[in-house]
């Protein structure tokens, strides 16, 4: 009986654990989805489809659904090359999809039938637009952290830039006298107060107990943000203002 209860704990703390580590990467990555189709426009089940970090080759690899559907979930920000093989048709390779924080690509491939080994590099880049979420949201990628001048090394304040986003210090009724001054983000969206944002790094968060943030990395070490100002998923967590989502180098 003791071994049956020990057995449980066991199995208990490895679904939390699992839960954890997946609550961690929430925020901190993007998707790559598309559909496969043959010639005629019907779609191609089975296909398998590779993506690879351009600058660190890790490969990430699925297949095609019965629709003829792929959708890699939970890919690390990053440019990446789309490489789909098929037997019977011509493989094809899509090079420099970027994968930003929190956004979904949509790359679709349509295959050409081959009778021999052939491989086929298809240059048309992938759509801007994003036409998986509604969500209010901006990237500040690391060329804009780098090269943007500030007066001081606080990458946040970066956010300033986005629509519907201001100094929360600095709204009129700051100036009314209080008793104490509430710790606070800085950032008002909307005309909030400042408090209520979450923010996360690596899917960590990064939030104190009034409202405010806690000291993170260096703005060196910023790979990009994402500023979510409103609309976003449930998935990000309960926060009655924003979300800011940092990944690191």
């Amino acid at each position: 009986m003791r071994s049956k209860i020990h057995l449980f704990r066991i199995v208990l703390a490895c679904l939390l654990l699992t839960g954890m580590v997946f609550a961690q990467g929430v925020g901190a990555s993007g998707d790559i989805r598309g559909t496969i189709t043959d010639p005629s426009g019907a779609v191609v089940n089975g296909a398998a489809v590779t993506a690879t970090d351009i600058d660190k080759g890790i490969k990430h690899t699925v297949s095609s659904d019965a629709n003829g559907q792929f959708h890699f979930v939970g890919l690390p920000p990053a440019a990446y090359s789309l490489t789909v093989s098929k037997s019977g048709f011509q493989s094809e390779i899509v090079k420099s999809v970027v994968v930003t924080i929190g956004q979904t690509s949509t790359v679709d491939f349509p295959m050409k039938v081959s009778q021999v080994s052939e491989q086929v590099e298809v240059t048309a880049e992938p759509a801007v637009i994003e036409t998986e979420r509604g969500s209010q949201s901006n990237v500040v990628n690391e060329q804009a952290i780098r090269d943007l001048p500030i007066n001081r090394r606080d990458y946040l304040t970066f956010t300033l830039l986005a629509p519907a986003v201001s100094d929360s210090t600095r709204l009129a009724s700051d100036q009314d006298f209080r008793v104490k001054q509430t710790p606070q983000s800085g950032l008002s969206f909307y005309g909030s107060n400042g408090r209520g944002n979450s923010v996360t790094v690596d899917g960590g968060e990064a939030n104190d107990d009034a409202g405010g943030v806690r000291l993170n990395v260096s703005q060196d070490a910023v790979q990009e943000f994402q500023i979510n100002r409103s609309n976003y998923g449930a998935e990000l967590g309960g926060a009655s203002g924003a979300t800011i989502n940092i990944v690191t180098k």
